[in-house]
C-alpha cells in the first residue's frame, strides 16, 4: 500500500517537475499563472491536470484545441513515479525520502539541459552540498555509504578535472567544450557516488554523449552535447547497479 502511495506521490512530483522544466528556462513564475495550454493559452481546469491520468484519458491531445501534447509530460511523470517506487522497494524509508528529492532534482536537470543546454546553479549546489553534508553527518543516509573523505576528494577531483578540460579547450580551440554547470554538476554527483562509481560515471556519460552526437549532431556545426543530461542518466543508473 505504501508503495502505491510513493508511486502516486512521484507522479505528483513529476507534474511539478514539468512546470520547472518548462518555466525556469523562460524565467517564468512557477506558481502563477496556473497551468495553461501552450498552443491556445487557455487555462487548464484542475480536473484536466491530473498526472498520468489526464494524458491517457485525452489520448495525448489537448482538450481545448485538440493539439498533440508534448510526450515529455507523461515521460517525466512516469519516470519520477517509477523512481519513487523503486527507492521505496530498495532502500529504507529515510534513504528513500532523501533519494526521492535527489532524483527529482536530477530529472529536472536532465530535461532542462536536454532541451535548453542550461544547468541552474541552485540545482548543482543542492546536489553537491547535500552529498557532502550527508557524508559528513550520516553515511547511513547515503545508500552507497560514502565517507566524507571519499565524498570530498571525489568532488574536488571532478571539479579539477572538468575545469582543467574546460581551460584546455578554451586555450587551444577557443570554445567552451564544458560549461561551468557541467563542472559543478560532476562534483555534485561525485560527492554522492564516491571515487569508484565516479569513474563509471565518466565512462557511461561520455558514451551517452557520443551516442547523442552521432544521432543528432554529426553534420551540424557548433553542436552542443547536453552532457549534463548524460551525466544525470548515468548517475541515476549507477545507484541501482
Amino acid at each position: 500500500m505504501l508503495g502505491i502511495l510513493f508511486f502516486v506521490l512521484g507522479a505528483l512530483f513529476g507534474s511539478f517537475a514539468n512546470v520547472l522544466i518548462l518555466r525556469l528556462p523562460k524565467n517564468q513564475n512557477i506558481a502563477f499563472p496556473r497551468s495553461y495550454c501552450f498552443e491556445c493559452k487557455k487555462q487548464i481546469p484542475w480536473y484536466l491536470n491530473i498526472p498520468l491520468i489526464t494524458y491517457l484519458f485525452l489520448l495525448g491531445k489537448t482538450k481545448c484545441c485538440n493539439k498533440q501534447l508534448n510526450p515529455q509530460y507523461i515521460i517525466v511523470e512516469l519516470l519520477i513515479a517509477f523512481l519513487f517506487l523503486v527507492n521505496y522497494l530498495n532502500f529504507n524509508l529515510n534513504q528513500a525520502i532523501i533519494l526521492n528529492i535527489l532524483f527529482f532534482i536530477t530529472v529536472v536537470i536532465i530535461f532542462i539541459d536536454f532541451n535548453e543546454r542550461i544547468i541552474f546553479d541552485i540545482f548543482n549546489y543542492s546536489v553537491l552540498i547535500s552529498g557532502l553534508i550527508l557524508a559528513f553527518f550520516s553515511q547511513n543516509l547515503n545508500p552507497l555509504n560514502i565517507s566524507i573523505t571519499n565524498s570530498a576528494v571525489t568532488a574536488t577531483l571532478g571539479i579539477s578535472l572538468f575545469f582543467t578540460l574546460r581551460l584546455i579547450f578554451l586555450k587551444l580551440r577557443e570554445i567552451e567544450a564544458l560549461g561551468l554547470g557541467d563542472v559543478f554538476l560532476v562534483a555534485g554527483f561525485g560527492s554522492w557516488l564516491g571515487f569508484e562509481k565516479f569513474l563509471y560515471l565518466l565512462v557511461i556519460s561520455s558514451l551517452l554523449g557520443i551516442i547523442y552526437f552521432l544521432m543528432f549532431g554529426k553534420n551540424k556545426k557548433n553542436f552542443q552535447i547536453p552532457f549534463g543530461s548524460s551525466m544525470g542518466v548515468a548517475f541515476l543508473t549507477l545507484f541501482f547497479i
